[in-house]
């Protein structure tokens, strides 16, 4: 196994009878990044994830976690596990809860009570910290699930969906202590999330699922470039007469409206689209307000990866 990767897999497999839930999927996650693991819902990522952390077993291929296969005790004792869906004891107090959880990872018994509030107090809970687990909102129980994965110091962070049930502000805040956590302990990052806006922000690679499949792969940044090209950003005072002029014409293969009123056209013909959107400002009177080649986002990404259709 190459000493750079935490993770990797080969041709992993998980059925449920005649139902093939991961398909010989082939993971490689590095050292100190933060992996993002897209997919629509059913496409397999937490059947991938329980696999990876020995919740279940696998019926084919392999999986190693620094080089220990995966469901051995070698390979838990670098993990810290947050799924999407987490028990909680509702009678315990969250500090009580914390220092539990530590035991049972092996953190020595005298550290466990300041590392469970230095811990709360860095995810905005200190001050909960002596409240019981079952008056907390969903999104401290999320932050309280993030908590107990990290509690053990763990080098390899897997998450489901961290910031769901969260706000905004909430979001932002979890994705910036990730970030910290892989910048600054090189803590590797490996997490499912469905809000793509936001985990662009934060991810170095990302691997696509559908249907039990990986559909693309790679670094980001490579996605971005190879997914940009064709890609443009139109704006007017008046979208829909400038889209039914231009749609006639056949330059463009996909087009949508997003919730910024930007139009987004996928075009082969780059000069001919430039010269038919000035025309058709021009014929319908309406202000351009913006027209440029643009970065494809995570979302753009995703669009085109899942093949869907335009207005979805």
């Amino acid at each position: 196994m190459d000493n750079r990767l935490v993770v990797e897999t080969k041709n992993l497999t998980k059925m449920f009878g005649d139902f093939t839930a991961v398909d010989s999927i082939n993971l490689a996650v590095q050292k100190g990044t933060i992996h993002g693991f897209v997919g629509p819902n059913g496409a397999g990522k937490t059947t991938t994830m329980k696999m990876l952390v020995g919740a279940i077993q696998s019926n084919q291929g392999e999986g190693y976690i620094k080089g220990h296969k995966i469901g051995s005790i070698e390979a838990k004792q670098f993990i810290g596990y947050a799924p999407e869906h987490t028990f909680f004891y509702n009678n315990m107090i969250a500090s009580d809860y914390l220092a539990y959880m530590a035991r049972i990872c092996g953190v020595n018994k005298l550290e466990v009570r300041k590392k469970a509030l230095e811990l709360l107090d860095w995810l905005d809970l200190g001050n909960f910290s002596e409240n019981k687990v079952g008056g907390f909102s969903a999104g401290m129980k999320q932050r309280l699930s993030l908590a107990q994965a990290l509690i053990h110091e763990p080098e390899l962070l897997i998450l489901d969906e961290p910031t769901a049930n969260m706000d905004p502000t909430g979001r932002i805040s979890i994705l910036d202590k990730l970030s910290q956590l892989a910048r600054e302990k090189e803590v590797t990052i490996f997490l499912s999330s469905h809000i793509l806006s936001e985990l662009e922000q934060v991810v170095d690679f990302m691997t696509m699922i559908d249907k039990g499949r990986i559909v693309v792969e790679g670094k980001m940044s490579d996605l971005r470039k190879r997914f940009s090209g064709n890609h443009f950003l139109l704006k007017t005072s008046c979208n829909e007469a400038i889209l039914a002029v231009i749609k006639d014409k056949g330059l463009f293969s996909e087009s949508w409206i997003d919730n910024e009123n930007f139009i987004h056209l996928i075009s082969e013909n780059t000069p001919a689209l430039r010269k038919e959107v000035v025309s058709a400002v021009v014929q319908t009177g309406a202000e351009l307000e913006h027209f440029s080649e643009e970065q494809a986002s995570l979302q753009d990404i995703y669009r085109k990866t899942m093949n869907m259709e335009e207005g979805s």
